[in-house]
């Protein structure tokens, strides 16, 4: 039962959950351990990320940081173990309890704090001095969790703080295969003949 009671609320500062629709459209697969899973397993990912903030200490110590869209809370957990002295890390989803799990397992609950709710709906007691966040999806912009990102930004970001990642790239390039023009060329194949 003290387990339990301790989950319950995870923090004071939790905020509101994503609406329904939110949910629906978004939120729901963030909240599935497996989908975690996944995400932990893409070595190249997490690898990335481990690197810059371990590669940065000395810009993570003694740092208030903010994590948006936390999930398990492994960035909460890099940043922390880089020497950040405060980490809020925010997850909409149910998924909260997990991270707090993970935070608390390895033993950083006196550092990292995981609050449950929307970005949108959670205040701070303090200006942070980085945000990080993994907000980038398919195409860069699937996920669309830039907004969230950008809110926290105007929002809680001290001037001359830092975002991890700070800046993105995209690049396109228009492409012809044969197999798009063998699927136009049989469906006018197909009208042949109709009359």
């Amino acid at each position: 039962m003290g387990d339990m009671a301790k989950t319950a609320a995870l923090s004071k500062l939790d905020g509101k959950a994503p609406d329904g629709k939110d949910f629906a459209n978004y939120f729901c697969t963030y909240a599935y351990l497996y989908h975690q899973k996944d995400m932990l397993e893409d070595h190249k990912r997490t690898g990335a990320y481990y690197n810059a903030v371990i590669q940065n200490k000395r810009m993570f110590q003694d740092k208030v940081v903010l994590d948006v869209g936390t999930g398990s809370g492994i960035l909460a957990i890099f940043s922390a173990m880089a020497g950040a002295t405060k980490v809020y890390a925010v997850e909409a989803t149910d998924m909260a309890k997990h991270a707090r799990t993970l935070v608390d397992h390895n033993r950083l609950d006196h550092i990292v704090e995981v609050i449950q709710g929307t970005i949108e709906t959670i205040e701070l007691p303090e200006k942070v001095d980085i945000i990080i966040s993994e907000w980038m999806g398919y195409f860069l912009l699937r996920e669309s969790m830039l907004d969230s990102v950008l809110l926290a930004r105007d929002k809680f970001l001290k001037p001359g703080g830092a975002l991890y990642p700070s800046h993105a790239r995209m690049y396109l390039a228009p492409i012809r295969t044969n197999a798009s023009a063998a699927r136009v060329n049989d469906f006018q194949n197909s009208m042949y003949g109709w009359s």
